[in-house]
């Protein structure tokens, strides 16, 4: 794999942002609306204010709390989900071992390409996208891939979840921002691993909360109530700043930094009081008000640098995990500005922080698309190639077949077992973009639209080919008997 990574942030730019942090929790502090994490700080002596839910942070407490926590969570994860990582390494970007991607964003919306037009998700556009990911050997966990709008609100998570469980072998996650969903949620959980605690405490399967901040440093009522329950069973915490910079944060990429840093600070320092054997790690997903729109955006350059300073400031400074979450660009439909958002967002990632390789999420992750899903496939296979590096051995530098072939006179390279051995796992070899030659003397192919068309033909087809999951009877039964519950609670049924 190539080797090394594009520094952003010095070491003494470090320590700058790490004393800002510090400054800011002291002098403003953090907005909590969770009466548990006020108590543990003001048990720890620092201010508290009940009434106006503010703590102020004594420095030598943050320093003492995120110490503790050097080195202890390893995974790192593809956007804020999947580990694909089992550990960061000591000065190189972190890409799996394998071609992986991200695949599901429990999105609102579905992008349907012959309408040209947005609509909400059914329960059959639920089964369908967990159908093409099982189709896709690069796709190692299937996350809920929509919102979906046929089921109760208050019970839609479980009935997702459900869904993932009964429709695949290699289910991922759902999220909640329900307190009340959490437990069962857990049972589901606890079913995928066979009751297996350590896989529960380090990737846990079809739960997973983000717990959200709202910048400036504040942490929401939702997000509290979701976090005291999920301490409860031990899942791992990860706290996701979206600092906005222009809006909810200073403009420039350090000082909205030091916003989000303070953020995951304070918030890893009260709950590790609580419970500090639980593993803490950090998500970023900051973005840049546009000025002429008032629109986020997520692809721009300042937001990228914005959450690499972060990463390698968590990385370096404090031994802590931060990932970056590349899905999110401002690309409505499928097409050139999709293209061009989703390989600079990537690109700028992989040679910074890791490879986190994303598929088939439009306007700001508001979307999913399946025929975008199959354009990012290409895109991200020809990024991971690249990432992977060359290998150079006695094989490879093939010396005695250079001089074998002299001047290509009498056979050719085309010819050799050589290539023959190799053009698989050495060339890169999409499906859909035209490699072809051209007749410059015919009319000018429209290449969007020919592959677009391609593409929506190429899920589909997966799809239609996807035999239905074998799920043991017993597994059925258990999760309609979870569920079940869940509705009685709920829904009140």
């Amino acid at each position: 794999m190539l080797k090394g990574l594009l520094r952003v942030i010095e070491p003494e730019q470090m320590e700058m942002l790490h004393r800002g942090t510090l400054e800011v929790l002291e002098r403003t502090g953090l907005q909590i609306q969770g009466e548990f994490l006020l108590r543990a700080l003001a048990d720890a002596g620092c201010r508290v204010d009940f009434a106006a839910r503010r703590a102020w942070f004594k420095p030598e407490l943050v320093e003492r709390q995120i110490a503790a926590q050097r080195g202890r969570y390893k995974m790192v994860r593809s956007s804020l989900w999947h580990p694909f990582c089992r550990r960061l390494s000591d000065g190189d970007v972190a890409m799996p071992e394998e071609f992986t991607v991200d695949y599901g964003y429990a999105t609102p919306w579905i992008y349907d390409y012959p309408q040209g037009q947005f609509r909400k998700p059914t329960v059959q556009d639920q089964v369908d996208m967990i159908r093409l990911g099982n189709a896709l050997p690069c796709a190692k966990a299937i996350n809920a891939p929509f919102i979906c709008g046929e089921f109760d609100s208050r019970v839609e998570i479980i009935e997702s979840a459900r869904l993932l469980l009964l429709n695949t072998r290699k289910p991922g996650w759902v999220g909640t921002s329900a307190a009340k969903e959490v437990k069962y949620l857990a049972e589901l959980a606890s079913l995928v691993t066979g009751g297996d605690h350590d896989a529960l405490r380090t990737q846990p399967p079809i739960f997973v909360a983000a717990y959200c901040t709202t910048s400036p440093l504040k942490v929401d009522t939702r997000s509290c109530e979701v976090l005291q329950e999920a301490l409860r069973h031990g899942f791992p915490v990860n706290f996701a700043p979206m600092p906005i910079l222009g809006a909810t944060a200073p403009m420039t990429p350090a000082g909205a930094a030091i916003v989000a840093a303070a953020e995951i600070l304070g918030c890893i320092t009260a709950t590790s009081l609580i419970n500090p054997d639980v593993f803490y790690f950090s998500t970023s997903i900051s973005g840049e008000m546009d000025m002429k729109t008032t629109q986020i955006c997520y692809c721009a350059p300042a937001a990228i640098l914005t959450d690499v300073a972060l990463h390698q400031l968590f990385r370096h400074r404090y031994g802590i995990v931060h990932n970056v979450e590349p899905g999110y660009v401002e690309a409505k439909a499928p097409g050139l500005q999709a293209a061009f958002m989703k390989t600079y967002r990537q690109m700028a990632f992989g040679s910074t922080v890791s490879l986190p390789l994303a598929i088939g999420a439009l306007d700001n992750a508001a979307a999913f698309s399946p025929a975008q899903a199959m354009i990012d496939l290409e895109i991200n296979e020809a990024i991971y190639r690249f990432n992977r590096g060359i290998e150079v051995n006695a094989d490879t530098c093939a010396v005695d077949l250079i001089n074998e072939m002299l001047f290509c006179e009498k056979e050719n390279y085309l010819e050799s077992e050589h290539t023959v051995a190799h053009f698989r796992n050495v060339g890169w070899n999409p499906q859909l973009f035209d490699r072809g030659y051209c007749n410059h003397t015919d009319p000018a192919p429209c290449g969007d639209e020919k592959i677009l068309k391609q593409a929506d033909e190429a899920w589909r087809k997966l799809v239609a080919n996807q035999p239905p999951p074998d799920v043991e009877p017993a597994l059925v039964r258990e999760v309609e008997r979870i569920v079940a519950a869940a509705r009685k609670e709920l829904l009140g049924e």
